[in-house]
């Protein structure tokens, strides 16, 4: 049994290291928002041609011109004619170098079929004017990479952004988002196309990676460059979150409803900074039996919260209530409303009236009650106010 199982192993670990590869690997690839997926059933080699004396614009003449990222500035006919006897070959003449339209279109038969499969080749979702880099006299190797050692150019030999960057850092050229990347009428960025979604990854320059967790560790970014954020996200994508209404289910582990009171109890200042805890933790309580107010039906028969009845409410003592709630009143009212202390601790209460005030506090009453009456009147009348010497 020892074999098999050491050979499991083996698999599961090496499952892990091919995964680890393949993120890896995201972090050279192209976003599919920014150039989308092409086919190209065609056979070229571009080192080959390099190594006759060929030159970029000898074939991709267009670009001098070029204006627009939409332009197609591919070689034809016309351009590959000047090497290539393409009239001869159709006549069946040999040629050198070879023009026969199996040259560049494998298992072409104009016998068998009219055209060539189409080339398939999506403009990149950008801004990008070629003519203003030849006329700057950038290199095409500046972007597209040495091309000595390859063959068919894909979308492999399209720029990334941190080459951008090289170029334009805000000294020889503008680094503001909207350069490049298209946008909505709002003025943010476009994210969403029909190839994909713009999503900052691995690799990306402005080290925006919106890799996996993100949502954890995106605030101490958004808090020192929130103008950054604001070129593709609306204050309404912020609130989509952040309004403690509903959250992504990934901020939140599985069986988190068991497991929040350990945290609730370590960093409640953290909860509260999604979840409003009189309106969301007491009315989850509520409904789920835990809270003060709700159907009796529903209040777990299992679950003691607090301590034996004696010793939290009639016996002043260290496991007091009153004690507890001077401590942290946070985590009472995450069950409690204000109505629930009021039950007791209020003249107006039918159930019973305990003075909530420590010793000596009538002698500054008329003072507080001066400065701010508004937590005076939520247990006492006016008229009970006046009769106390707080009037």
């Amino acid at each position: 049994m020892e074999r098999p199982y050491r050979t499991a192993v083996g698999l599961v670990a090496l499952s892990l290291v091919v995964a680890g590869v393949a993120w890896a690997a995201t972090a050279r690839e192209r976003s599919l928002a920014i150039y989308p997926a092409q086919h190209i059933p065609l056979k070229f080699d571009h080192a080959q041609h390099l190594a006759a004396g060929a030159e970029c614009v000898s074939c991709h003449e267009d670009v001098r011109a070029s204006g627009s990222a939409k332009d197609r500035n591919l070689p034809g006919h016309e351009q590959c004619e000047t090497c290539h006897d393409i009239e001869a070959a159709k006549k069946g003449a040999k040629t050198d170098p070879p023009a026969g339209c199996n040259a560049c279109h494998p298992g072409f038969d104009p016998t068998v079929r009219l055209a060539p499969l189409k080339v398939d080749m999506p403009p990149a979702n950008l801004r990008f004017n070629h003519k203003v880099h030849v006329d700057k006299k950038v290199e095409c190797a500046t972007c597209h990479g040495d091309m000595k050692d390859v063959q068919l150019a894909t979308r492999q030999q399209l720029p990334k952004m941190a080459t951008c960057f090289e170029c334009h850092n805000g000294n020889v050229a503008s680094k503001e988002c909207r350069t490049c990347h298209l946008t909505e009428p709002s003025g943010r960025l476009q994210l969403t196309f029909p190839s994909g979604v713009l999503r900052p990854m691995q690799g990306d320059p402005l080290g925006l990676d919106h890799g996996p967790r993100y949502e954890f560790n995106h605030g101490s970014r958004a808090s020192v460059d929130r103008q950054t954020c604001m070129s593709c996200h609306a204050e309404t994508f912020c609130q989509s979150c952040h309004d403690a209404l509903q959250k992504p289910l990934s901020v939140h582990p599985n069986d988190y409803i068991t497991l929040h009171p350990v945290q609730a109890r370590m960093d409640s200042t953290r909860c509260s900074s999604c979840h409003r805890t009189q309106s969301f933790c007491a009315a989850c309580h509520e409904r789920t039996g835990v809270g003060m107010d709700a159907d009796r039906s529903l209040r777990p028969r299992n679950v003691k919260v607090h301590p034996n009845y004696t010793e939290w409410v009639e016996v002043p003592g260290p496991r007091h209530h009153g004690v507890a709630a001077s401590r942290d009143i946070q985590q009472c009212v995450s069950c409690h409303r204000e109505e629930s202390c009021m039950s007791c601790h209020s003249e107006r209460s039918v159930r019973r009236q305990v003075n909530p005030h420590p010793d000596g506090f009538a002698a500054a009453c008329k003072r507080l009650a001066a400065a701010n009456d508004r937590a005076c009147v939520k247990c006492h009348t006016q008229e009970s106010l006046a009769q106390k010497g707080c009037r």
